[in-house]
């Protein structure tokens, strides 16, 4: 090794490796997002399948959404459940953050919905 080169890969490591730790941080925050928006997705599914039965309540989404959310409570820093039954459709929203690998950054904004027809009973038409 020539006098010139020396201390040539302490350079290039102290450049390469930010970058390389930086595109690990992301991908790591990538499915910390993805995880979340699809813990999301199964809690308003939850909530609806319990609220659109014939005997369905908004109270019965809301306490499906409750003990899906108890099981992976850290999947979410912060996480609001709204559910709405009508005469024909019910309706769960999930809207929540991600939590983040970053001091100081509050995560991503997550928010699911689903959405069904109420169960009901129709009398048989003819024979």
């Amino acid at each position: 090794m020539a006098d010139g080169e020396r201390g040539v890969a302490s350079i290039q490591t102290v450049i390469v490796y930010p970058v390389v730790l930086l595109l690990v941080f992301a991908m790591v925050q990538g499915v910390l997002y993805f995880h979340a928006q699809n813990i999301a997705r199964s809690v308003a599914n939850g909530a609806v399948q319990a609220a659109r039965l014939e005997s369905g309540t908004e109270a019965a989404g809301y306490a499906a959404a409750g003990d899906r959310l108890d099981r992976v409570r850290d999947a979410f820093t912060t996480v609001d459940v709204v559910v709405e039954r009508g005469p024909e459709v019910a309706t769960a929203t999930v809207v929540g953050l991600a939590p983040s690998l970053v001091p100081g950054f509050r995560g991503l904004r997550i928010e699911q919905t689903a959405t069904g027809p109420v169960e009901r009973f129709t009398p048989a038409v003819g024979p």
